[in-house]
């Protein structure tokens, strides 16, 4: 049996290890919340990782092999990522801890070959390995581009804590008074010369010695 059968043959398994690795890396009580149940509408963030994780699972093992993504496989490919890092960028991680997730899918690869007996089994067993490395290959492509959109994320997320922070203080100086208009403050710069400041001229002095 190849890597790509082997993959078929233990989605489900696999699979089920990949999400609760994820799930390991949330306090207890969310983590039990997000295993509670993967409804769209009981549990939205757990079915958002959840079917995620498995599509992006799906993806990966249909271009395994492949010389590389094809334009269509690797949109679909990025879009399942997407989904997981938006839920993990607005969630109080650090860079590493928001992506380590994909690279914890070798790992459960690798757990459930060891389980099942695969790296022993003779003959392909050389096959078997060089798969496995081309596999783990491909996650950790996987992993850089996710790091470039998880940047995105948080410098979305900056630009829009920063226009917040501004309109709250906005507020606060027009609760307080503290605010002058513009029209306010230009109406107070006016002097009966048309405009021009008196405390920086001389102009109506000069056309008081002209009438005279």
């Amino acid at each position: 049996m190849d890597l790509k059968e082997f993959l078929a043959e233990k989605r489900p398994a696999i699979v089920k290890r990949w999400f609760d690795y994820v799930l390991e890396t949330y306090p207890v009580q969310t983590s039990e919340l997000l295993k509670s149940g993967k409804s769209r509408f009981t549990n939205p963030v757990g079915n958002i990782i959840s079917e995620s994780l498995a599509s992006i699972f799906d993806e990966l093992v249909a271009h395994l092999g492949a010389e590389g993504l094809e334009p269509g496989g690797a949109d679909r490919l990025g879009e399942f990522l997407e989904n997981v890092i938006r839920v993990r960028a607005v969630q109080d991680f650090t860079a590493s801890g928001a992506l380590g997730f994909i690279f914890s899918l070798k790992k459960a690869v690798m757990e459930e070959a060891k389980g099942s007996g695969s790296l022993n089994s003779q003959p392909g067993r050389e096959e078997f390995y060089r798969q496995m490395m081309e596999f783990g290959a491909l996650v950790d492509r996987l992993a850089l581009g996710a790091f470039d959109f998880y940047m995105q994320c948080k410098e979305k997320i900056y630009e829009l804590k920063a226009v917040e922070v501004r309109s709250h203080t906005y507020r606060l100086l027009q609760q307080a008074n503290l605010l002058v208009e513009k029209k306010e403050e230009e109406e107070k710069g006016k002097s009966p010369s048309g405009g021009k400041d008196c405390n920086d001229c001389s102009g109506c002095g000069e056309d008081q010695k002209s009438k005279n």
